[in-house]
């Protein structure tokens, strides 16, 4: 029996049975807990490199990939004690220290908590406070009105390293990409600190989660580092996980919605576990579901309106901003459009040029390539240029979705209200102002049915 047969079975079972509210089932912005789907395969290397004594872990992917949900599901089931420390583009080394020296207050005043057995006794215990002091008092400086806490001699990166393999505390790195390169490279001596460490303590471990390559940027800030870190990739979730999530979050719910309504929350989350959960949420809330109810509550097809009026609220003046601004001039136009379309993950510079080329256009190599480069900027951003691969791809997901929007209301203004008699239930109305019908959706669908069937 699956989870969701599972879940069925006990919600229809037992009178009595536990309500949870919206903001538990779909967590957008957070870790997903109760709505977690098993993903064997990442949570398989995830343990195995746990238990590996020494192994330092950085886990990348795409944001919204679940690389999140997936560290903390391990760590919470294995029962491992772990901080976290969270990183800007503004952090520093020193803050970076500072702040997991921070999160081991729960462990040592145990008194204050009794979920955490105390872990640092005796002379060590002395030390950590000597410490605390040393900060609270002695290392601080007034700027204007803010203070900044200092780093004091005593808490060295080694100390700190000791700290947490006494205790056997994890030590969770997030979005450690943000921060300059500068940084980056304290961070990779860091982490050879912690390698060394487990000589003395085999629990002493860091997990450094990043966006795409930044795995290959940390290793090659200390080539020392490759054969006692593991790389872990986590991609884009499959479409039957997505489907997981949302139908799992509306059984939680007892929410009753159409399959037509899960294929659109399925195809147009494109794979990320956050975009799922930020529609199924943005739906929820517009029909007023903000928790379990005792009665179940039906939603229809045209709830998927509220999804998309979520979504271009969120985004559309950034994203809109700089989609006006790249297609300016034509190729822009239709570079955007061909990986918009394209079902594969990177495109070479040939495979551009033939998209590109396939109506009348006639760009010549060297303009498609200046507005690559263009695309490809800083002040741009919508696209990356992989060096390994030689190969250009979107650089978020979330550019995919939004220029798939974005077209398909465009081809829908060119076509006024006319109606797509391919697939009628997979056709976005009720609002004029988002009227869907998305060409690469029927694409998309034609082929999956043709592997299937020759499956």
């Amino acid at each position: 029996m699956n989870l969701l047969n599972k879940i069925s079975a006990f919600c229809t079972k037992r009178i009595g049975y536990p309500k949870v509210k919206l903001e538990e089932v779909f967590t957008p912005a957070t870790a997903a807990n109760i709505n977690y789907i098993t993903r064997n395969e990442i949570d398989g290397i995830l343990a195995s490199e746990m238990s590996t004594p020494g192994k330092q872990i950085v886990v990348y992917g795409h944001s919204g990939s679940g690389k999140t949900s997936s560290v903390r599901k391990l760590l919470r089931d294995s029962g491992y004690n772990y901080i976290r420390t969270h990183c800007e583009s503004c952090t520093t080394f020193e803050q970076l220290i500072l702040n997991a020296f921070d999160e081991l207050d729960v462990f040592i005043l145990s008194e204050k908590t009794k979920q955490v057995s105390k872990v640092f006794k005796g002379e060590l215990e002395l030390e950590y406070k000597k410490i605390k002091s040393a900060i609270g008092k002695e290392q601080t400086v007034e700027e204007g009105v803010s203070m900044t806490r200092l780093l004091p001699p005593q808490l060295t990166p080694q100390k700190l390293a000791q700290f947490l393999g006494v205790g056997k505390i994890v030590w969770l790195i997030e979005d450690f990409h943000k921060v300059c390169d500068t940084e980056k490279k304290r961070i990779a001596d860091v982490i050879k600190i912690f390698v060394d460490n487990a000589n003395d303590y085999e629990s002493s471990k860091i997990i450094c989660i990043g966006a795409c390559q930044s795995a290959h940027e940390l290793l090659q800030l200390d080539p020392n580092l490759k054969s006692r870190v593991s790389e872990v990739s986590v991609p884009l979730l499959h479409d039957e996980e997505i489907k997981s999530i949302v139908e799992n979050g509306f059984c939680l719910l007892r929410v009753d919605a159409p399959q037509s309504l899960v294929d659109k929350l399925v195809y147009y989350s494109d794979r990320l576990g956050a975009s799922a959960h930020q529609m199924c949420m943005d739906i929820c809330k517009g029909e007023g579901i903000m928790m379990t109810g005792w009665n179940r509550h039906k939603i229809n097809d045209t709830a998927f309106q509220f999804a998309i009026d979520g979504f271009i609220k969120r985004s559309s003046d950034t994203l809109k901003s700089l989609y006006e601004a790249a297609v300016k001039n034509e190729i822009g136009w239709y570079i955007l459009r061909s990986f918009s379309k394209n079902t594969m993950d990177k495109l070479s510079i040939a495979q551009i040029s033939q998209l590109v080329n396939m109506g009348k256009q006639h760009f010549t190599y060297e303009e498609i390539v200046a507005k690559l480069d263009e695309l490809c900027s800083p002040a741009c951003g919508i696209i990356y240029y992989n060096t390994n691969s030689e190969k250009y791809a979107l650089s978020s997901p979330f550019w995919h979705r939004f220029l798939r929007l974005q077209f398909s209301i465009e081809n829908a203004n060119k076509q006024k209200k006319k109606n797509n008699s391919k697939n009628p239930n997979l056709i976005i109305t009720n609002d004029a102002r988002y009227q869907i019908v998305d060409e690469s959706l029927f694409e998309f669908i034609k082929q999956l049915k043709k592997m299937r069937a020759f499956n």
